[in-house]
């Protein structure tokens, strides 16, 4: 077949022909804009994933803050957060990607600094912010979950205190049944303590399927368990007189009485012992140093 002085055709966008060489041209001119626009477009997403905001202040007016480590700065390096009001500082480290805490010391003004480590036991601040917040109540940040109080709606602990809780009137009568429930059947792990990292946090769901814990995890599956209910509850640290070790506790917002201070872990053991045990504690036997 006769081809001498035909040019070979190719197609174009819009399905018409174009000659050979204008073809490779148009080719030519695409690839470079694709580069272009891959280049352009590279840095440009690096820029947006490193003005990820770190601190998400959407829930401070419900007494808590979301840290976020996704920020391209701080993605995958260990950290922590510190939150400070007056002269009261907390430490918090930051096991997940995005992580909460909470606002437990009021409305007014606090500061909250994202700490990078180096090395050892040593941080350096990266990220600072003050925020100037109005708590819808004073005890709601008592209601949420946040470290270390963690849990869900739809988890074991939530759904097992609404069964408790459920043929109860008064807020007492709910924190009564759970504690007794707890105290019943939630044993002390004496060999778990030596095992603990440092920034270890409880997960309720699995205190109350393993039905063991020590202080830590009895006073954050009760607070877990109250808040799931509606009854702002504190996870507090500290010291008990007859107790040498550091121990951990509560205290439950009771309408009649205010703050009331309640032990689960040392009642569970008086249970296990065969001997009495009293709901509501002498809070003066106690010595506060942290409250969540």
């Amino acid at each position: 077949m006769e081809t001498r002085g035909r040019k070979a055709k190719g197609p174009s966008q819009d399905g018409s022909q174009l000659p050979k060489g204008e073809f490779i041209l148009f080719e030519k001119v695409c690839r470079i804009f694709t580069c272009l626009l891959f280049l352009f477009l590279l840095p440009f997403g690096q820029i947006l994933a490193s003005e990820i905001e770190v601190f998400d202040l959407k829930n401070v007016d419900y007494g808590i803050v979301t840290i976020n480590k996704t920020n391209q700065a701080f993605k995958d390096k260990k950290a922590k957060v510190m939150i400070q009001k007056n002269n009261t500082t907390y430490f918090y480290d930051i096991n997940e990607s995005i992580d909460t805490f909470p606002l437990q010391m009021g409305s007014g003004t606090y500061k909250l600094t994202l700490l990078e480590y180096i090395e050892s036991n040593k941080y350096k601040a990266e990220d600072s912010e003050d925020i100037q917040i109005k708590l819808k109540d004073e005890n709601i940040s008592f209601l949420q979950s946040a470290s270390p109080v963690c849990w869900h709606k739809d988890g074991q602990a939530a759904k097992m205190a609404a069964k408790l809780s459920e043929e109860m009137e008064t807020d007492e009568q709910k924190a009564y049944a759970i504690y007794e429930y707890i105290t019943k059947n939630i044993k002390y792990d004496k060999s778990k303590i030596a095992h603990l990292r440092n920034d270890y946090i409880p997960s309720v769901d699995e205190v109350l399927s393993s039905c063991s814990g020590i202080c830590f995890d009895y006073a954050a599956l009760y607070a877990a368990m109250l808040r799931s209910i509606n009854i702002p509850t504190k996870l507090v640290k500290g010291y008990k007189g007859d107790i040498d070790s550091y121990h951990a506790w509560n205290e439950v917002y009771l309408p009649k009485e205010g703050w009331v201070t309640i032990d689960t872990t040392y009642d569970a053991i008086m249970i296990e012992n065969g001997k009495d045990s009293v709901f509501k504690k002498d809070r003066n036997e106690y010595k506060k140093e942290k409250e969540y």
